[in-house]
């Protein structure tokens, strides 16, 4: 399954159209819109927001055997034009400097750029970034049940020093509408890699040995799944990562290391 996670329904707004999602009338925490095998929730804006919208609808989908997500919205720019896209790279927390990193879709067809989430708005840009509210908190969720090449942030930019649109709704749906196709490629694309990762099943001895390197919680578990479905798919080989991973004393250390081996790997696809 593919979530859409946008701060606001204007954002959110052409997907829902484009794919025909239906209003959820389960769900009353959040705006939630399904389809066969998507979903977009409205999370509201600012880091928190999307942080938290992240991990409650990842929390209903415990059944799912693998997800992937989109981080969907608006983003100021020094100089780029209005109406530009991209694909974010880094994502950077302004508050706390921590830094992740999306793994793009081996030859992506939309440019790349950095990312600096504010915890306000400001249009004090810089040239080297585009500003947001929303990617790190998604980011640092997002990464807690998926492997980082199911996770992706994309950014119009609505806001630079020569114009501000952000505050007119209809202009921002517009925005983003106009570069559809564009996001039913990069929709696709991760639908097809998910659909992948979550066919494999993890040989029950395989699984046991790898939960026996140290103490997992229950969300450590889930994105360790997700990691081991996704290398054991590109044909690694299950006891060579064994005995590379035998130094790694600590969950945390585990999986930071699948983490990179899955960076590296994802580079040729």
């Amino acid at each position: 399954m593919l979530i859409w996670v946008c701060a606001l329904h204007c954002e959110a707004k052409p997907v829902i159209d484009f794919y025909r999602l239906k209003k959820s009338h389960d769900d009353t925490a959040y705006d939630l819109y399904r389809g066969q095998d998507m979903a977009c929730i409205v999370s509201g804006p600012g880091k928190l927001a999307s942080a938290a919208a992240t991990a409650w609808i990842a929390g209903r989908q415990q059944q799912t055997a693998s997800l992937t997500w989109i981080n969907l919205g608006c983003a100021g720019a020094a100089e780029h034009d209005i109406g530009s896209i991209f694909v974010l790279n880094r994502v950077i927390d302004a508050d706390t400097g921590q830094a992740y990193y999306p793994v793009p879709l081996g030859r992506n067809a939309l440019p790349g750029h950095a990312g600096l989430t504010l915890s306000r708005a400001s249009t004090d840009y810089r040239d080297e970034y585009l500003f947001d509210m929303e990617a790190s908190g998604f980011m640092q969720s997002a990464l807690r049940i998926s492997s980082a090449e199911l996770v992706r942030c994309l950014k119009v930019v609505s806001d630079n020093r020569r114009t501000q649109t952000g505050r007119n709704r209809q202009q921002i749906s517009n925005l983003i509408y106009h570069h559809i196709d564009a996001l039913d490629a990069e929709a696709q694309a991760l639908l097809a890699l998910n659909r992948r990762i979550g066919a494999l099943e993890i040989a029950p001895e395989t699984w046991r040995a790898f939960t026996e390197l140290a103490h997992f919680s229950q969300t450590e578990k889930n994105r360790l799944r997700g990691l081991l479905r996704y290398l054991l798919n590109r044909d690694q080989d299950s006891d060579e990562l064994l005995e590379r991973l035998g130094a790694h004393s600590t969950a945390r250390a585990i999986i930071d290391q699948l983490e990179r081996l899955s960076r590296r790997d994802s580079e040729g696809l």
